[in-house]
Order: C-alpha cells, then sequence, then structure tokens
C-alpha cells in the first residue's frame, strides 16, 4: 500500500514538474527572443562585434539548454547519460546526423555543444516565440532547396558544424527508422565528413503524436551516444554516381541510427 502511495505521488509530480519545465522552456524563449538577443545584438553593434553575433547567440542557447537539462534532471523527470561528447567538440566542418525519438533530442545536444548550426523548417520561421531566437543565431529555413543548400555548404566550408534529424520527424514508437535522402545528398555534394549521434529513451517519452502530459509510468532514461565519422567521398568513389553513392549512404546511415544503444558503455 504505501509502494502504491509513494508511486502515486511520484508520478503526479512528474506531471505537474513537465508542465512547469516547459512552460519555463517556452517563457524563457519568449525573452531570450525579444528580450536579451536584442540587447546583445546592440550592444555588439555599438561596440562593433557585429560579425561575431551569431556564434554569441548560439552559445546562449547552449546554455539555455544546459539549463533546461539540468532543470528536468534536477526535478526527477529524467536521467541523462552523454557518451563520447568530446568527439563532437573536436570536428569541424562535419554534418552531425542523429535519429529522432523524443521532442528534446535538439535540447539535449545542443546543451553539449557551444556553437551548431541547424537546419529549421519553415513552419519554425512563421512562429513568433522562436523565429527571432533561430534567425539571430543564424540557423538555415529549409524553404528553397538549393537556396538551402548553397548555406549549408558555405557554413561546413567555414568549419562550421551542422546538426541534421535525416527521419524529418520524430520517429513513431515501434516503427522502424525512416531516412530521407537529403542529408546523404548533402554530405555528398558538399563532401562532408558525417558524425552519426545515436539518441535513446527507455521507456518513450515525448516521442511523436504523444501529449507532454502523458509521461512514462517510471523516470525515463535518455542516452545520447556519438558513434562513428563517415566519409562519403568514399563511397562516391565506389560507385561513381552522386544519386548511386547518396542511395547507398542512405542506406549506411539507416543501419548506423538502427543500432541499439549499448547500456554498460562508460560515461565521458
Amino acid at each position: 500500500m504505501l509502494n502504491k502511495l509513494c508511486y502515486r505521488i511520484n508520478y503526479i509530480w512528474r506531471i505537474l514538474a513537465t508542465g512547469i519545465a516547459f512552460s519555463l522552456f517556452f517563457l524563457g524563449g519568449a525573452v531570450l527572443g525579444y528580450i536579451i538577443i536584442p540587447i546583445i545584438q546592440l550592444v555588439m553593434k555599438l561596440t562593433g562585434q557585429k560579425k561575431s553575433t551569431k556564434k554569441v547567440i548560439q552559445r546562449l542557447i547552449h546554455y539555455a539548454f544546459r539549463t533546461f537539462i539540468f532543470l528536468l534532471s534536477g526535478f526527477g523527470l529524467m536521467s541523462f547519460r552523454f557518451i563520447g561528447i568530446d568527439k563532437l567538440k573536436q570536428d569541424k566542418g562535419c554534418l552531425f546526423i542523429a535519429n529522432h525519438p523524443t521532442l528534446i533530442d535538439y535540447v539535449a545536444i545542443v546543451s553539449k555543444l557551444p556553437t551548431c548550426d541547424n537546419i529549421v523548417k519553415n513552419s519554425l520561421w512563421q512562429n513568433k516565440y522562436v523565429r527571432n531566437v533561430i534567425s539571430s543565431a543564424g540557423y538555415i529555413p529549409n524553404i528553397d532547396p538549393e537556396q538551402t543548400f548553397d548555406a549549408i555548404k558555405s557554413t561546413l566550408q567555414k568549419g562550421n558544424n551542422l546538426l541534421m534529424f535525416p527521419e524529418g520527424t520524430r520517429t513513431v514508437p515501434g516503427q522502424p527508422i525512416s531516412l530521407k535522402r537529403g542529408a546523404a545528398q548533402i554530405a555528398i555534394r558538399a563532401n562532408a565528413p558525417i558524425r552519426i549521434i545515436h539518441l535513446s529513451c527507455q521507456p518513450n517519452t515525448l516521442a511523436k503524436n504523444e501529449k507532454w502530459y502523458k509521461i512514462a509510468p517510471v523516470k525515463p532514461r535518455f542516452t545520447l551516444k556519438v558513434g562513428q565519422l563517415i566519409d562519403p567521398n568514399t563511397i562516391l568513389q565506389e560507385t561513381g554516381l552522386p544519386s548511386i553513392a547518396a542511395r547507398k549512404l542512405t542506406r549506411v546511415l539507416q543501419k548506423q541510427l538502427e543500432k541499439k544503444v549499448i547500456q554498460n558503455d562508460a560515461n565521458t
């Protein structure tokens, strides 16, 4: 009886705390986009540091996401393991390719990366709560294919890293991963190395078509494991044609992202 009561209390607390955490997240996004970022932009413009604004804003987002992950952990809503993060910090001009099991995948990754570019779908550019943040961070709008590719190629050539979720949306629990070919085509055309990031959440929570308040029966364990580096040029040399290379690379990426995270890996 006592165990059931404790479980019930914990469950109710996690529902309330989840609501508090996400309310703070959206409030923080509004404050960041409409108060803090404009002030930083003004100060940097007055001091002649406009060229570095993008990196400053990305670092600000990084610290905001670190705080959110800290809240989720501190509230007892989720536990987090990050394996091999140092590899990401050493990569330059690299495509970070990740699977997408939960709503907070991007947040978790960027919480460990002070700077990282990202491709953002058109709907978010129309969202008044986040559009100023993503615009100021120099994120790339996914609107026109050629313009998007030119922006991607330019940022990779400058040594910046770019995060992509090749599924295009969150994975439906119980369904196999299905990748779009865009990530492979970008890697082939831009001759950019690919770093695999595998994400896992057990039990499932914040997945596709799930409401935020439909929490797991027990505290979920979120694991981020950085995988191998893939050279797309090797595949292009094997196949000879970019279109064939992109199809083969997509199959390679899918195979890598379908691998399960080994739970007894050492933390880094």
